[in-house]
């Protein structure tokens, strides 16, 4: 399955390619498509930009990553956690053809694949909204305490 934040006329020469193309690999591509998640979870690889949320979901859900583009001083970091994390690997965007080859590669073999998967699930942290929420909302009611004045009679109180 191919996502593409554009629309799915963009993958009509795909199509074409694919039907002239030996191999066991089927490419389907969707455009632009609002549950992400429900493919993520029937995916085996994900290729992706260095967007920091996908990552993250991709890593909770134990998906391989092959990286293809990032925003520079934004996203370059998140190259670095994927590739030092060991689940997955960054290849140039304009460099389908190597982006194909090591995909493939993955695919092939069974041990790499499970390899990533493994080293993607121990990078993931599928709580981690929940805990950020419950960070957010600690944090906000620590400042609420305190603009009431609130918290320095509980700091009082705690040092008696």
């Amino acid at each position: 399955l191919v996502e593409s934040d554009t629309s799915a006329a963009s993958f009509e020469v795909l199509r074409f390619d694919e039907a002239a193309t030996p191999g066991n690999v089927t490419v389907i591509g969707l455009g632009f498509v609002t549950r992400m998640a429900e493919y993520m979870v029937a995916a085996d690889v994900l290729v992706s930009k260095a967007g920091p949320g996908t990552i993250a979901e991709a890593a909770s859900l134990s998906l391989p990553v092959m990286l293809t583009s990032f925003l520079p001083g934004q996203e370059e970091g998140n190259v670095d956690y994927v590739i030092d994390g060991k689940f997955g690997a960054f290849c140039s965007d304009t460099d389908p053809l190597g982006i194909a080859e090591e995909v493939s590669a993955w695919m092939l073999d069974d041990e790499k694949l499970a390899t990533l998967s493994k080293a993607a699930k121990s990078n993931g942290n599928p709580n981690a909204a929940a805990e950020i929420v419950q960070a957010i909302g600690d944090r906000a009611l620590k400042w609420k305490k305190i603009n009431r004045g609130e918290l320095d009679s509980e700091i009082s109180s705690q040092t008696r």
